[in-house]
């Protein structure tokens, strides 16, 4: 249900009087789609929201406070950097289209105007930076390959569709003396996002309710299992009670012992499997212990097949009263929120510590949570950082200590080091990189180890025998993180 371009146009003519010329103070990004300006104009402060969500694409002033993030993503940190503190010289809608332009500099007389493009399609919805000569600077997401729109390039607006099929959302008129249809905008849409939300919220318990429901009927079979086994295990009773009857018939070392069954017709036997090695009292009393300890077991599979019929029964009368539409509090159902704490490989406290001709130290990081710990918590930015370039090793770390340039001896020794702890160990030689701590950045949502690395220099090197033996006989002790 995005806004149509008329509805964009008038929403433009009513506020662009008000913005113009006022100074943006902050900018905030409160969920993945959703931007807010912060605009004062005089003794007037006013809070432009721009939402990018592909149901609700739409942009209006906002009376309510938005929940802050505690860290604002990427694009939002990019606006903030070059659009806080500026004027807003000029608002307004692009082609006809559903396109709004913000222009902003810091005086009306400055050249170097930068322009915040916000494309309020439906689907395609994306929000734009761009610089003084009007190139792409950042993005909220990549735009689809058939623009062909990326950092650095000239910014193009979208080709205009028109089309019949296209339904202007009605919004119902609100009575405001100021920005009617702005506030009647906020009004309806923060309605949409709230059943939205709560139709998202109820599909998520819902979801979680059939995984324990699933859970739940999982270990329930595997209790008749349990129960089932145990139940066969009942017949050792009847064994104990034959042999109890016919000890002085078993001989020394059979493995089996028949009996005649008198029940029986056609004169059958019964078979009782023995132990050879046992006596036929130590028999009986092996079948008398295994009879007991069935028992007791299914007993114990009785009662908690009983328990989890009756925590099912509980879950799927709380599921059918979520699809019904009430709300339930989670802290009543203790098995919706049970989940399987991660596995956290436990790692030794030290890490390798070496000393070079000059007497500096080199720290080196043997798995990846060691190059982890080594490289963001342990190195400060002067250090410099040392690893194999293209290939799997450790990294290592030199501690400067205030030290402005690294001596030739301990560059050729750390390189040399980070050489050998790495996959070109059996070829003896390779390429090293290395570049200041201050240089180096954590990926986002990256593996323990991983990291960015720029302004790096490189060394090809070959392991040098007695250089390797000098620096791995000269190893301090290990010290703790």
């Amino acid at each position: 249900m995005p806004i149509s371009s008329r509805q964009l146009s008038l929403l433009i003519s009513e506020i662009e009087t008000d913005l113009r010329g006022g100074i943006i103070k902050n900018i905030d990004q409160s969920n993945a789609n959703t931007l807010i300006f912060e605009i004062v104009q005089g003794k007037q402060r006013h809070r432009l929201l721009f939402s990018s969500h592909r149901h609700f694409t739409r942009a209006h002033l906002v009376q309510q406070k938005n929940p802050q993030a505690k860290m604002p993503p990427g694009f939002c940190q990019l606006l903030r950097a070059h659009l806080r503190h500026k004027r807003i010289e000029r608002i307004q809608q692009k082609n006809n289209d559903r396109i709004i332009e913000i222009s902003c500099a810091w005086s009306e007389e400055s050249p170097n105007t930068m322009r915040f493009v916000a494309e309020l399609t439906g689907t395609c919805a994306n929000f734009y930076l761009l610089d003084t000569k009007k190139h792409i600077l950042g993005m909220l997401r990549q735009a689809p390959p058939s623009r062909n729109l990326h950092q650095g390039t000239p910014y193009v607006p979208p080709l205009l569709h028109i089309t019949t099929r296209f339904q202007e959302t009605h919004i119902p008129p609100v009575a405001s003396e100021a920005f009617p249809l702005n506030y009647a905008l906020e009004i309806y849409f923060s309605e949409l996002e709230k059943q939205e939300q709560k139709i998202r919220k109820q599909k998520e318990t819902l979801l979680r309710f059939d995984t324990a429901i699933k859970n739940l009927k999982k270990r329930l079979k595997h209790l008749q299992a349990k129960a089932n086994a145990t139940e066969n295990s009942l017949r050792y009773r009847d064994y104990g009670e034959h042999l109890k009857y016919h000890l002085h018939e078993v001989l020394p070392g059979a493995k089996v012992f028949f009996y005649p069954n008198s029940h029986s017709s056609d004169q059958g036997k019964y078979a009782v499997p023995l132990n050879p090695a046992l006596s036929a009292a130590q028999n009986m009393a092996q079948f008398f212990k295994r009879y007991k300890k069935a028992v007791r077991e299914r007993s114990m599979h009785l009662k908690l097949q009983e328990e989890t019929e009756s925590k099912l029964s509980g879950l799927k009368v709380g599921r059918k009263t979520v699809a019904e539409g009430a709300v339930l509090r989670l802290e009543d159902f203790p098995l919706l929120s049970a989940q399987k704490k991660p596995h956290i490989k436990k790692t030794k406290k030290e890490l390798q510590t070496y000393l070079s001709s000059d007497n500096l130290r080199l720290m080196l990081g043997r798995n990846s949570l060691e190059n982890d710990t080594l490289t963001f918590r342990l190195a400060r930015g002067n250090d410099l950082w040392f690893h194999a370039r293209g290939v799997s090793g450790s990294h290592l770390v030199v501690k400067m200590e205030k030290r402005k340039t690294l001596p030739p001896k301990t560059l050729l020794e750390a390189a040399t080091l980070a050489l050998y702890f790495s996959a070109y160990r059996k070829a003896g030689k390779g390429e090293v990189m290395y570049t200041y701590k201050k240089y180096l950045q954590r990926p986002k949502n990256g593996k323990p180890g991983s990291v960015i690395c720029t302004q790096e220099k490189t060394l090809f090197i070959e392991i040098n025998p007695a250089r390797l033996s000098s620096i791995l006989d000269n190893r301090l002790h290990d010290i703790q993180e």
